[in-house]
């Protein structure tokens, strides 16, 4: 399995602020998140192949799916499903602004992964 970032691109050109040891556990998940959402097998050779622009978009793309997961994606815990609020014998209990439902972070993540290169997502 190949991840698509390191540590040093995330670091120097995406500026991303996790630490090593949080980063090489969620660019795991990040990886296999591009995989499951492009038209082919990123095999060494295919991304070789890709311009060094694609091969550039392709490691932001997973640097964003990192921070993505840290912040809301899964692993904090900042998601939530049902109604956002509720009221019942005239009391009111909202849920807080920083919880995003499922819907919001499968729309979070369909735009971030919109950013990989179109030669890999063309046709889905």
């Amino acid at each position: 399995m190949i991840n698509y970032a390191d540590y040093d691109f995330y670091i120097s050109e995406y500026k991303g602020s996790l630490s090593i040891d949080l980063f090489n556990s969620l660019i795991v998940k990040a990886s296999r998140e591009i995989d499951k959402n492009v038209n082919k097998d990123l095999t060494e050779t295919n991304i070789k192949r890709l311009t060094e622009r694609e091969q550039w978009q392709l490691k932001y793309v997973a640097c964003e799916l990192c921070d993505f997961l840290n912040n809301s994606g899964g692993n904090s815990g900042k998601y939530s499903f049902g109604a956002d609020s509720i009221s019942i014998d005239g009391v009111s209990i909202s849920k807080g602004s920083n919880i995003k439902s499922e819907t919001q972070i499968n729309k979070d993540k369909k735009s971030i992964l919109g950013e990989l290169p179109l030669s890999l997502i063309r046709y889905l």
